[in-house]
């Protein structure tokens, strides 16, 4: 007999993510404390007492009296368990029905489709691990069957919450045994691998781990560069704060640094360009240890099954772009997942048709191209939904014109 139970005790639930194979950092109940806009609700299903099903809820009110119930990259439950979901899915009809939700948007963490981008590029065939769309069919026909309505294979990076498309870095074998780091890059390309590990370090370049809060505003000063430069907002300080106090061990910032006397000590007995050694003089005028790039990465909430690091942001200065310092960037996350038993390291979302930029620049690491199944719609008040998927998007692009006007 199963129970459905709300507002669970967070040590029942992070104690049931740890065991989760495959949980998303968007399900750590954490994450809901970083997305401050939205309310939130943890939610578990229980066998006999024993906690089998859980998930965080996040909800926002949207104004217009329209409130959206969202689960990412959830919920956590057996979706081949035909049942199971259809007493999780009478249960949470009610709770958005009590919480006066027109919709119950969930985004469970499968794929339906792994393949290695090498096989899109060059047509040839390449064996993988299999770990995210094992019987996806079964799962995706019985969300369907109880009444989640799928919103579409779609390819554009605006029409899900999260993109459908992400570029992920294989750190294991065939049977998930975790490589070494070497092993890792010796899998890329030759033209890519040479400028990560020991060219870097010949030429002074290194990687530091933030631990304490007040630098974060050198991470800050990296991304707010970037920002500026490709005329984006990425976030405020604040943001970042509260990932560090909430996340803790598990939110790794780093920050890329060279030092330019190393560097320039290097360029001087190699026969550096005249031009190279200039601009590293000019630059030691001011500094010793020129910081060129900022990450953030979040290690995986669970401790068995798959676990996946998450690369979500980074910046970097392009003074002195011949170090490679974002390539060596990701070979430091890279490293530091493997050294965390991590199976996979996302680099995240690219544009499904698998021709921007990011997508070629994310290429450079052997990656494997993980669809996700995206997104599927519980609907709760039908009219409040007719408006709201008609509305939502005019609204956007209103915004969107008004912000070019700016």
């Amino acid at each position: 007999m199963y129970k459905f139970k709300t507002n669970i005790d967070t040590k029942d639930y992070e104690t049931y993510l740890k065991n989760c194979s495959n949980a998303n950092f968007m399900q750590d109940y954490k994450w809901a404390k970083v997305k401050s806009n939205f309310n939130n609700i943890l939610c578990g299903i229980y066998e006999n007492d024993k906690l089998i099903g859980a998930c965080s809820i996040l909800i926002r009110n949207l104004g217009f009296s329209l409130k959206l119930m969202y689960i990412p990259r959830g919920p956590l439950l057996n979706l081949e368990d035909k049942k199971l979901i259809s007493f999780f899915k009478e249960n949470i009809y009610k709770l958005a029905k009590e919480n006066k939700c027109y919709v119950v948007t969930i985004e469970p963490n499968f794929c339906n489709n792994e393949v290695s981008y090498k096989e899109i590029n060059e047509h040839e065939k390449v064996n993988i691990p299999i770990n995210y769309s094992n019987n996806w069919k079964t799962k995706h026909q019985n969300l369907l069957d109880n009444n989640f309505i799928h919103q579409g294979f779609t390819k554009e990076l605006d029409k899900t919450f999260q993109p459908r498309y992400n570029m992920v870095i294989s750190l294991t074998d065939l049977e998930n045994n975790v490589l070494t780091p070497e092993e890792i890059r010796t899998s890329f390309k030759a033209k890519h691998r040479q400028y990560i590990g020991p060219y870097q370090e010949k030429r002074g370049v290194y990687y530091k781990r933030i631990t304490d809060k007040k630098d974060l505003k050198l991470f800050m000063q990296v991304i707010n560069e970037t920002e500026k430069r490709q005329n984006i907002f990425l976030r405020k300080i604040n943001y970042f704060e509260t990932i560090f106090d909430t996340f803790k061990d598990k939110a790794v910032f780093l920050l890329g640094y060279v030092d330019l006397n190393k560097y320039l000590e290097y360029l001087e007995n190699n026969k550096g360009k005249e031009s190279e050694i200039n601009d590293v003089k000019n630059l030691l005028k001011d500094n010793k240890n020129l910081l060129l790039g900022a990450s953030l990465t979040i290690l995986p909430s669970n401790n068995k099954g798959i676990k996946m690091s998450e690369y979500i942001y980074a910046g970097n200065d392009l003074r002195l772009s011949n170090l490679k310092i974002s390539m060596g960037m990701i070979y430091e996350v890279i490293k530091i997942s493997a050294e965390n038993k991590c199976h996979y390291c996302n680099l995240g979302g690219v544009d499904g048709n698998l021709k921007d930029n990011l997508t070629i620049y994310k290429s450079k690491f052997n990656t494997i191209v993980f669809e996700y199944i995206g997104e599927y719609d519980l609907i709760i008040n039908k009219f409040k939904y007719i408006i709201a998927k008609k509305g939502i998007p005019i609204a956007k692009k209103i915004r969107s014109m008004t912000k070019k006007k700016k």
